[in-house]
């Protein structure tokens, strides 16, 4: 059976997809001068790569490995461990984490919508990898 902790959080990715989904092709002109969007966007984003980052925290604390100090180095023991393919959207993942909540002030519209227009697959990616581990797991413990 998948953990309770990732599957809320898998349902948590989920509901931001949705929504993030749910707005259409956004262009900068679109973040620039609807500021709610911008809002919107951003925060469902940073909440995203926060969602990975826990579930690979769980993964990482269910196979009896003290936890990573990073969101990043949480990413790179997931992709030694197997769970995840060795992907450089992963770690751009972690990167744009940092940049997001450190740089909250700066943020350029035109990252917000290249992640949104075409980076929201990756997230699928993570998902359907997070899975395939998860129900592998479920196979070998039964």
């Amino acid at each position: 059976m998948i953990n309770g902790v990732i599957l809320q959080k898998l349902q948590s990715l989920e509901q931001a997809l949705a929504e993030l989904r749910s707005l259409g092709p956004v262009s900068t002109a679109d973040l620039a001068t609807d500021w709610r969007t911008h809002r919107a966007v951003e925060r469902n984003l940073q909440l995203l790569v926060e969602v990975v980052m826990d579930i690979c925290q769980r993964i990482i604390s269910l196979s009896a490995q003290s936890p990573a100090a990073t969101g990043r180095q949480a990413i790179e023991r997931c992709m030694q461990l197997g769970v995840l393919s060795d992907a450089a959207a992963y770690r751009q993942m972690a990167q744009f984490r940092n940049f997001i909540v450190h740089w909250y002030e700066q943020i350029h519209t035109t990252i917000l919508v290249d992640m949104l227009n075409r980076h929201l697959v990756d997230f699928d990616r993570f998902r359907d990898e997070i899975l395939v581990y998860v129900r592998q797991d479920d196979d070998h413990s039964a």
